[in-house]
């Protein structure tokens, strides 16, 4: 289970399927495409963290994500 705490860029390295539906869901989560980004802000952003920046719900987010596990 994924929970808000947990790091992006662990989330997709676990479950890279995961990246394109984040893309799907949100254009403001394109930056995830970038290797660069994705390597030095995913080590660090949690999904509390992606939530606020996007203006994503945070319980929404977090359904979202374990939904497509």
């Amino acid at each position: 289970m994924i929970t808000a705490q947990d790091k992006i860029g662990n989330i997709l390295s676990q479950h890279p399927h995961l990246k394109q539906k984040l893309i799907e869901r949100s254009p403001k989560f394109k930056n995830l495409e970038n290797p660069i980004m994705l390597n030095t802000v995913g080590r660090f952003a949690t999904v509390a963290d992606a939530a606020k920046k996007t203006g994503e719900d945070l319980d929404e987010l977090l359904r979202f994500l374990n939904r497509n596990l």
